[in-house]
């Protein structure tokens, strides 16, 4: 009788509808045909066939799973992954355009003789207001399932080439109807739109990319945003042999603008490239859920009429493990609106992100105001009144001053999700570091403002670490954070708000820290900035504890366990 239940429930197990995968199937037979060696049961010749197929099945699925690891090792490099590629030549992008201007107003000063104090904040107040804009509306374009990850970063890095090359080309003769600076104001409105799209949209790509742990997500995301810094670098880099060697002003600020539209012309190529191997078959069409979004594709198997994403599994519901006591575990999608508002611990989250950001935003984009003024209490005041040499000076002290940022962006690459002295640099762990030691250095810097002037080198290297642990702590990590934490169905959407949130710390600390300074003068503000560092340590502390789910290819998943976070 035994015997007979047992065959019984053999037979109702085959008579279940079958799933999407044909795993699921042949593990079925698998599990039937060791049932019946275990009941004694004498194999026909269908069972035998069967049960051959199986095991010339297991065997080429043993040898496909052996060339696809010796593939996966040979492609874990990324100079062997064409959309990182993409992604972290993106970021360069960015950080090129939107730092450039910085030195080409000084040079555009002395070609125009008409420029004010006004017109410098239109200019960048525009590239702020288009990437707030940008920010918001590339992250939501990215959680498209029509056009998705690629698609979107498609289309603002051809804003941010069309938008460099005309702030190159606008007219300086005065027969426009507006002149350059309201000129280089909508064109640098239309590059921030495009530069902010690419923040959440190259973060997820990256964060997305391949079938992965989550350690090497972590590590593609820094990776991408360490491009921040080479583009920060270049820009001083390319500006002053110019200024040694080109003797018509007019053209160095052309060239140095004009040259934020390569990124785009290589990220074409290589979209080209990339076309022309998957028509060759030398790159397969993505299957991952998470690879679907990055690549705009849509997955037929896991798709219904109505949009909405399934899984093999919801054709079966009433499927339970071998113990009976837990069912396995449905993947539900709610939809781009329904899936934000579903997203668990979502304050919690934004809080850690968004909130953890602008705050950052406002020490590190307000605090380059100061570069001026510390370069100048260490130095004094130059001697020369010659236009080129102080726009080469002007160049210099921006390499110095980069120069010593620069390397926070490679240790953090470095160490991010790895042990030293015994102690795994989490994404959260990186950014306490940093916001402390921010916090340290502007408060010696304030306490002790006047006794620093008599020590030059003392009083620029301390500045410059400022900018160091911003680069190796929140700057990274703030980059990081929302790629990881949040569903992928609204991953890029809510990166995008975070993004923007830093923005308008960005446009907070540049409007209220030259007055400040003013009123309360220089040390005092940097005292402040102390005090605003503390607060984000705290923020961190509270904040950056979100729970999220284990595991990086479930869709509705976060790409990283609480461990990591923590």
């Amino acid at each position: 009788m035994t015997d007979l239940l047992q065959l019984g429930n053999i037979v109702d197990s085959l008579q279940q509808p079958l799933l999407a995968s044909k795993d699921c199937v042949l593990d079925r037979w698998i599990m039937a045909l060791q049932e019946e060696e275990q009941l004694g049961i004498e194999a026909n010749d269908e069972d035998s066939m069967l049960s051959n197929t199986i095991r010339e099945l297991d065997g080429l699925d043993r040898v496909q799973d052996s060339t696809n690891v010796s593939m996966s090792l040979e492609s874990n490099h990324w100079y062997s992954n064409d959309m990182l590629i993409i992604a972290m030549l993106s970021n360069f992008s960015t950080s090129y355009n939107v730092v450039n201007i910085s030195l080409v107003l000084p040079i555009l000063q002395q070609v125009t003789n008409t420029s004010s104090t006004k017109d410098a904040a239109s200019v960048a107040s525009s590239l702020l207001a288009g990437m707030m804009f940008g920010q918001v509306f590339g992250g939501a374009l990215g959680d498209y399932p029509r056009l998705g990850r690629l698609g979107a970063l498609r289309l603002v890095m051809c804003l941010q080439l069309v938008a460099s090359l005309g702030s190159a080309f606008v007219d300086t003769s005065g027969t426009a109807i507006l002149d350059v600076y309201d000129q280089l104001t909508l064109w640098r409105f239309l590059l921030g739109v495009g530069a902010g799209g690419v923040y959440p949209l190259a973060a997820v790509l990256s964060a997305e990319q391949g079938e992965s742990t989550d350690a090497e997500s972590l590590h593609r995301v820094v990776l991408t945003f360490s491009m921040q810094g080479v583009g920060f670098l270049t820009v001083p880099l390319l500006t002053v042999p110019l200024l040694y060697t080109v003797s018509n002003l007019n053209t160095v600020w052309r060239i140095i603008l004009g040259l934020g539209s390569l990124p785009g012309f290589a990220l074409l190529l290589l979209q080209w490239h990339w076309y022309r191997k998957q028509q060759t078959g030398e790159i397969l069409p993505a299957s991952d859920p998470e690879q679907d979004a990055a690549f705009g594709q849509e997955s037929s198997a896991l798709q219904d009429s109505d949009g909405e994403v399934g899984t093999c599994l919801d054709s079966s519901p009433n499927l339970e493990n071998d113990s009976g006591s837990e069912s396995t575990q449905i993947v539900i999608r709610h939809g781009w609106l329904g899936s934000i508002r579903h997203e668990d611990h979502l304050f919690s989250k934004l809080m850690g992100t968004a909130g953890a950001w602008f705050l950052f935003d406002v020490l590190f984009y307000g605090n380059t105001l100061f570069q001026p003024i510390v370069l100048e209490a260490a130095f004094g005041t130059p001697e020369t009144s010659n236009a080129r040499q102080l726009l080469q000076r002007t160049a210099l002290n921006s390499l110095f001053l980069t120069s010593i940022a620069f390397p926070g962006y490679a240790i953090a690459d470095l160490v991010m999700g790895k042990k030293t002295l015994g102690v795994t640099q989490t994404p959260r762990y990186v950014m306490m570091q940093g916001f402390t030691a921010m916090f340290l250095l502007y408060l010696t810097i304030g306490v002790f403002w006047r006794g620093l002037k008599h020590y030059p080198v003392v009083l620029v290297t301390l500045y410059g670490l400022t900018f160091f642990f911003a680069n190796y702590g929140p700057n990274t990590t703030t980059f990081v954070l929302p790629s990881l934490v949040y569903s992928v169905e609204c991953r890029s959407t809510l990166n995008g708000i975070s993004a923007a949130a830093g923005k308008l710390g960005a446009w907070t600390g540049a409007t209220l820290f030259a007055p400040a300074a003013s009123r309360y003068g220089n040390a005092t503000v940097m005292i402040m900035c102390a005090v605003v560092s503390v607060v984000a340590l705290a923020l961190t502390k509270l904040f950056v504890k979100v729970k999220a789910p284990h595991g990086h290819h479930h869709a509705n998943h976060s790409a990283i366990s609480p461990e990591e976070i923590q």
